[in-house]
Order: structure tokens, then sequence, then C-alpha cells
């Protein structure tokens, strides 16, 4: 149960062992991702750099925690980006966090069966 976009590892280890427990809070950072879209799409559409910086926040840290490190380098870019002012390449993070959220999906629900 490894896979290239989180450490496994790692995450169960912080979770001393309990596997189900971190499916579950995989799923709700799953959850989380999706319902930022609209955020997102709206911090990104009316420039609100403030926005864009609160929400790749909250969801980096939860990435962090469950070492999902790919994940939550891309959100503190976006991070970073806010704080900095820019949307420069903002597009292209949001398609990889995307990718990403999927994949995770995807691995989720393939290891359920």
């Amino acid at each position: 149960m490894s896979e290239v976009f989180f450490d496994y590892q790692q995450a169960i280890e912080r979770l001393d062992g309990d596997e189900e427990f971190l499916r579950e809070l995989l799923y709700e950072l799953v959850e989380q991702v999706d319902e930022s879209w609209s955020g997102f799409e709206e911090a990104i559409s009316s420039k609100d750099h403030e926005t864009l910086r609160r929400l790749a926040h909250s969801i980096k840290g939860a990435a962090a925690n469950l070492n999902v490190d790919k994940m939550a380098e891309l959100f503190a870019i976006l991070e970073s980006l806010g704080r900095s002012e820019s949307f420069e390449g903002v597009e292209e993070y949001i398609e990889q966090i995307r990718e990403l959220n999927e994949s995770l999906r995807s691995y989720l629900n393939e290891s359920s069966n």
C-alpha cells in the first residue's frame, strides 16, 4: 500500500498502525480538496490573494500531516503565491493538485476492494 504521491509508511507510523483511521483521514483530505475548488476558482477570478493563501494554507497542513507530500508541496506553492500577491502559474498548480487528488481517490477506492 505504497504510492508515489504519499508516504504510506510514515503516515501509518504516525497513526500507530491504524490503517482504518488513515483511510478515513485520507478520504477526508480528498473531500476537503474537492470542497475547496469553488473557493480557489473564485479567488483566482477575483484576484483575491488572501483567500488563495488561506485556502492553500489550511489544506497544506492536512496533506502534510498525512504525508501526502507532493500535494502539500503544491499547496505550499499556492500559499506562497497568495502571500506574494502573484497568480503566476496558479492554474498549472491547481491542475496538478486535481490530478493528485484523483489519484488519491482512485487509490483509496481500489485498495478498499
